[in-house]
């Protein structure tokens, strides 16, 4: 009887040393084949481990090992998210669409401002049926009052007319590149500088409303002044631009009151929203803009460009509001 009872157990216990043996393998074999999934699920796609992996690897050799299988699973599944989050193009740079620009954008007021030479320009719209539409959806550095804003993402318009949009979500201006658009100090005063006064001293007398935009505009140490002239009490306003001595360089625009006086317009005169300094053409000269309104439809741009004491670009344009 007492040997029977030795057999039972003996038997007993080499079938719970087989069990043990049967769950390590099944452990080992489990253990084994999530590092082989983490192990290849971190392989480049050139069948070697990256540099970035390579080197958590050899800092992994100082810490504690990773003892579980759902540590492993864990840490694969983490690896695996981050992959896919690092290769997502975050929408709010938009910066993917920038290759299929050529050219520099720049937007005036949301429209196509064409920069390509110095003269009075029509501003354009985008055609919401081309193909081509979805490149402007970029990111814009945004210029407002002769300073550097904000970056925003542009974004499309519904429909205005006759299936034409414009971007919206951007400055006054908006250039698709960054750069110092900027190039120095610009400041705007409610009189004449006393260079311009000593060379033209029946301005301040003429005219009852004043401003001046202070600029070097080629970046040579010599400021410029753009000044807004508007006499109210004969409706004329005009905007000139004078070169560092005070001396008149040209007439840019000007408007008269039998070109606005009617019932269905209210009182106008070229003011400083008419105008804007910045570098539109990435050149390191600072353009001036000048807005020209119209009766009917979008405004024109006049470009202008001063350097090396030269003014190109259409000058002394009449503006109007008469039909």
């Amino acid at each position: 009887m007492s040997d029977t009872n030795e057999k039972k157990e003996e038997k007993k216990m080499n079938l719970q040393s087989l069990g043990n043996i049967c769950l390590m393998i099944i452990v080992v074999l489990i253990i084994g084949n999530a590092i082989l999934i983490y192990y290849m699920m971190n392989l480049s796609d050139y069948g070697e481990v990256p540099a970035n992996v390579a080197e958590e690897n050899q800092a992994n050799t100082n810490e504690e090992p990773v003892d579980t299988i759902a540590n492993l699973i864990s840490t694969a599944v983490s690896n695996t998210t981050n992959t896919q989050t690092n290769t997502t193009v975050n929408a709010t740079d938009a910066t993917s669409r920038k290759v299929m620009n050529e050219n520099l954008i720049v937007l005036y007021n949301g429209k196509i401002l064409d920069t390509s030479k110095m003269e009075q320009v029509e501003l354009k719209y985008i055609d919401n049926s081309s193909v081509d539409k979805d490149k402007y959806v970029i990111t814009y550095y945004n210029y407002e009052n002769f300073a550097f804003k904000d970056y925003t993402l542009g974004k499309l318009t519904s429909p205005i007319f006759d299936n034409l949009v414009e971007i919206e979500n951007v400055g006054k201006i908006a250039i698709s590149e960054k750069y110092e658009a900027i190039t120095g100090d610009i400041k705007v005063i409610n009189a004449l500088p006393t260079v311009i006064t000593d060379n033209n001293s029946k301005l301040s007398q003429d005219y009852n409303a004043i401003k001046t935009i202070i600029a070097d505009l080629d970046k040579n140490g010599v400021d410029e002044y753009v000044v807004v002239l508007a006499n109210k009490t004969t409706g004329y306003s005009k905007i000139s631009l004078y070169d560092g001595t005070g001396k008149l360089v040209e007439d840019l625009a000007y408007i008269e009151k039998a070109k606005w006086n009617q019932t269905t317009h209210a009182e106008y005169y070229l003011s400083l929203e008419n105008v804007n300094i910045v570098d539109v053409d990435n050149d390191g000269v600072m353009e001036i803009l000048v807005e020209i309104p119209k009766y009917e439809g979008e405004p024109s741009v006049s470009l202008l460009k001063y350097k090396n004491n030269e003014l190109t670009g259409k000058t002394n344009i009449e503006c109007s509001l008469l039909p």
